[in-house]
C-alpha cells in the first residue's frame, strides 16, 4: 500500500506546530521509525494574524499566504493537510477549494470526539481567540450536531486572549490560576465538555499535564484524526 504524506500548514503558531507533530509521533502505535507518518511541515510563522484580520479587515490577509502554502503541499506529494490553528479555520473553505487534496478540519473532528467520548453530551463550552468565537466556525458545527455552544464571559475572554497572546505565544510564564479559574466558569454554566480550540491552549495543557476526560484539547483530536487518515493505529 502506498505511503500516505500528510501536509503540515504551520506556523500559526510555531509553537503549536512543533506540538502538533510531537503529538502525532508519540500517539502512532509504532515500534520502529519506519511505522511511523510520513509528514511534511511548512511551520511558515510570517503569516499575518488571524485574529486580526478577521477583526478588522484592513489588517494583512493570511488567506493568499496560506493558499500559497498549501499548494506547495500539494505539490510535494501530500495526501492530507492539516492546519494546527483553530482560527485559521475561519480561511478552510478557500483555502479547500484552491487544491485538490482534502483538509482534515480540526473543529469537526473535535466535535465529533467529544459527542464519542463524553455521554449524553448536551453543551460544549469554547475556549478560543475572539477571531474563533467572532467567525462561529465552532458555534456552527456544535449546532450542527444537536448540542448547545458555551463561550466565555466578555471579562474572561479578554483574560483568555491575554493568556493566548501576551503569555503563550511571547513565551511568557502562564497565569495557570486564572486559566483553571476560566474552565471552572464554564463548568458553572453546565459545560459537559470544555474545548480548547485555540493550539496555544493545547500547549497550556501539556506543559502543566492537564489530564481531565472534560477538557477536550483540539489538538490532540487533530493528531488522532492525523494518525487515522495515515492509514495508522492510535497507541492505545
Amino acid at each position: 500500500m502506498k505511503e500516505k504524506i500528510l501536509g503540515v500548514l504551520g506556523g500559526v503558531g510555531p509553537l503549536a506546530t512543533i506540538y502538533f507533530a510531537d503529538l502525532v509521533v508519540k500517539m502512532t502505535d509504532a515500534k520502529t521509525d519506519q511505522e511511523h507518518i510520513a509528514m511534511v511541515i511548512l511551520n511558515h510563522s510570517s503569516i499575518p494574524d488571524r485574529t486580526d484580520y478577521i477583526l478588522d479587515k484592513t489588517k494583512p490577509n493570511p488567506l493568499p499566504v496560506m493558499i500559497k502554502d498549501a499548494k506547495l503541499l500539494e505539490d510535494d506529494n501530500c495526501d492530507f493537510i492539516v492546519i494546527p490553528c483553530n482560527t485559521a479555520h475561519y480561511f478552510y473553505d478557500e483555502i479547500q477549494k484552491s487544491i485538490n487534496i482534502p483538509i482534515i478540519n480540526i473543529l469537526e473532528e473535535t466535535v465529533c470526539y467529544c459527542e464519542k467520548t463524553i455521554p449524553n453530551i448536551k453543551k460544549i463550552g469554547v475556549l478560543a481567540t475572539v477571531g474563533t468565537l467572532k467567525s462561529k466556525a465552532y458555534q456552527n458545527i456544535i449546532e450542527k450536531h444537536g448540542l448547545e455552544c458555551v463561550v466565555p464571559s466578555a471579562e474572561d475572554q479578554e483574560s483568555l486572549m491575554n493568556i493566548i497572546y501576551n503569555q503563550v505565544k511571547a513565551g511568557e510564564k502562564v497565569d495557570i490560576f486564572e486559566f483553571h479559574r476560566i474552565i471552572g466558569e464554564m463548568k458553572k454554566q453546565g459545560c459537559d465538555a470544555v474545548v480548547l480550540g485555540c493550539t496555544e491552549l493545547s500547549v497550556i495543557k501539556k506543559d502543566f499535564k492537564i489530564d481531565s476526560p472534560d477538557v477536550v484539547d483540539s489538538m490532540e483530536c487533530l493528531a488522532r484524526a492525523s494518525i487515522l487518515a495515515c492509514g495508522k493505529k492510535l497507541k492505545a
